[in-house]
C-alpha cells in the first residue's frame, strides 16, 4: 500500500511539473494539438514607495527593481487548441491589465472562457523601481524577485523560488519546488517549502525556514533570531550571529560552524549533530535520538548533549568560563569530555557498563565505585554530569 501511494504522489508531481514546464492552464477532456504565443507589452508610470501586485494561475512570475521611473510589463501569453488557429484566436482575446489605486498596482490578465481541450498560460516580467514593495503568485510557475527595496510576498503551488537583493521583509512560499535566497535584510525573513531544499546566504534578519521534505542550507545569517527545521532533510549552518537559534530535523544530519548568540539548540530524530567553533551566552542545547554528538570549540556555561542510541564528543575552547554547567547522557555510546582550563566543580559519572578514565583530580565521596564516581574537582562551584548505559567515560 505504501509503495502505490508513493508511486501516486510521484505521478502526481510529474504531472505539475509538465504543466508549470509548458505554462499552460488546462481544460480537461484531452490535450490540446497546437500551441500560439504572443507577446504584450504595456508601461505606466509608477512612484517611489509603490506596491506592485501581479497573479498569474499557469506561468512564471519575474519582478526586477531598477533606476526607472515606470513600471514595465511583458506578458508571454500561452494557448493551446486543437488547431493553431483556434489557439491563436484564444491568445488574442488575453488582455494584460494594469490598474492603479492609490500607491497599489495591479497587474493581472483577462481571460476568455475555454470549452474543452484548450488551455491558457501567461508568464510576467516585470521592471519596477527600486523602491516598490511587491505581491505576487502563481498556481504552477517559477517566482524571481531582485533588486528590491520594499517589503516581498511571493506564493507559487508549483514552482521555485529565487530571491537577490532585497531590503525589506521577505515571505516566499512554495509547496513544490526550492527556494534559494541571497543577500537580504529585513526585519522578518520567512522561507517555507512543503516540499523542496531551502537555500540561504547572506541574511540579515530574524530568520525562519521551514520545508517538510528537503534540506536547509544557511551561510552568513545575522542581526535576529534563526529558527530551521524540516522534517526530513540536513540542516547547515555556517557563520551566523543571533539571539537565540533553534534548528530541528526529523530525519536527516545537523552540522553547524561559527555559531554565536544567546542560545543554541540543535536537534535531530534520526542523524548525527556536529557543531564547532560556537560560543553561546546562556545555553547551547544538543540532542539527537540516533545518532553522534561531537561538539568543538565551544564555549557557553552551561552545554546539554544527550542522544539515545549514540557516542558523545565534547571539548570546550579555551576562553570557556571555568566553572561550567555540563550533562552529557547517552543510552548506547561512549563519553569523551575536555573541560575548559582551570575548571571546577561537583562531578558524577556513571557508566552501566564500561569503564571510566580522568585525567583530572576528583575527590571522591562516599564509596569508591569503578562505574559511578562522585566528588570534587577544584573548589566544586560548577556542575558536570557524565551518563551511559554502555560505553566508556573519558574525562580530560
Amino acid at each position: 500500500m505504501k509503495k502505490k501511494n508513493e508511486v501516486i504522489i510521484a505521478l502526481g508531481f510529474c504531472l505539475c511539473s509538465l504543466l508549470v514546464a509548458g505554462g499552460c492552464e488546462i481544460s480537461m477532456g484531452g490535450w490540446p494539438q497546437a500551441k500560439y504565443e504572443r507577446t504584450v507589452q504595456q508601461q505606466v508610470p509608477l512612484g517611489a514607495g509603490s506596491t506592485v501586485v501581479t497573479e498569474t494561475s499557469f506561468g512564471s512570475v519575474t519582478v526586477v527593481g531598477a533606476d526607472v521611473t515606470d513600471c514595465n510589463v511583458t506578458a508571454k501569453i500561452f494557448a493551446q487548441a486543437p488547431t493553431e488557429q483556434e489557439a491563436q484566436e484564444i491568445a488574442e482575446q488575453v488582455q494584460i491589465k494594469l490598474e492603479q489605486i492609490g500607491n497599489t498596482l495591479e497587474i493581472k490578465a483577462e481571460k476568455p472562457k475555454l470549452q474543452r481541450n484548450r488551455s491558457i498560460g501567461v508568464s510576467f516580467n516585470v521592471i519596477v523601481p527600486k523602491q516598490t514593495s511587491v505581491e505576487c503568485s502563481s498556481s504552477y510557475g517559477a517566482i524571481e524577485l531582485s533588486n528590491l527595496e520594499g517589503n516581498i510576498k511571493g506564493k507559487t503551488s508549483s514552482g521555485k523560488i529565487q530571491s537577490e537583493n532585497i531590503q525589506g521583509s521577505t515571505q516566499l512560499k512554495t509547496s513544490y519546488g526550492s527556494i534559494t535566497c541571497k543577500n537580504i535584510s529585513g526585519d522578518n525573513i520567512y522561507l517555507k517549502s512543503s516540499s523542496g531544499s531551502i537555500k540561504a546566504e547572506n541574511i540579515r534578519g530574524s530568520t525562519e525556514l521551514d520545508t517538510s521534505y528537503g534540506s536547509i542550507t544557511c551561510n552568513d545569517i545575522s542581526d535576529g533570531d534563526i529558527k530551521l527545521k524540516t522534517s526530513s532533510g540536513r540542516i547547515t549552518l555556517t557563520k551566523a550571529s543571533f539571539g537565540d537559534c533553534d534548528a530541528h530535523t526529523s530525519y536527516g544530519s545537523v552540522t553547524c560552524d561559527e555559531l554565536k548568540g544567546n542560545l543554541i539548540k540543535l536537534h535531530s530524530g534520526s542523524g548525527n549533530i556536529s557543531l564547532t567553533n560556537a560560543s553561546a551566552n546562556s545555553t547551547a542545547d544538543i540532542s539527537t535520538s540516533y545518532g553522534r554528538i561531537t561538539c568543538r570549540q565551544i564555549t557557553t556555561p552551561e552545554l546539554i548533549a544527550k542522544s539515545s542510541s549514540g557516542g558523545i564528543d565534547i571539548a570546550f575552547s579555551e576562553s570557556a568560563p571555568s566553572e561550567i554547567d555540563a550533562e552529557a547522557v547517552t543510552s548506547y555510546g561512549s563519553i569523551d569530555f575536555v573541560t575548559p582550563t582551570g575548571f571546577s566543580g561537583q562531578v558524577e559519572l556513571s557508566t552501566g557498563y564500561g569503564s571510566i578514565k580522568t585525567e583530572l583530580p576528583i575527590t571522591i565521596i562516599g564509596k569508591v565505585n569503578k562505574r559511578n564516581i562522585t566528588g570534587t574537582i577544584g573548589e566544586g562551584k560548577g556542575r558536570l554530569r557524565l551518563r551511559t548505559s554502555s560505553g566508556s567515560i573519558k574525562l580530560k
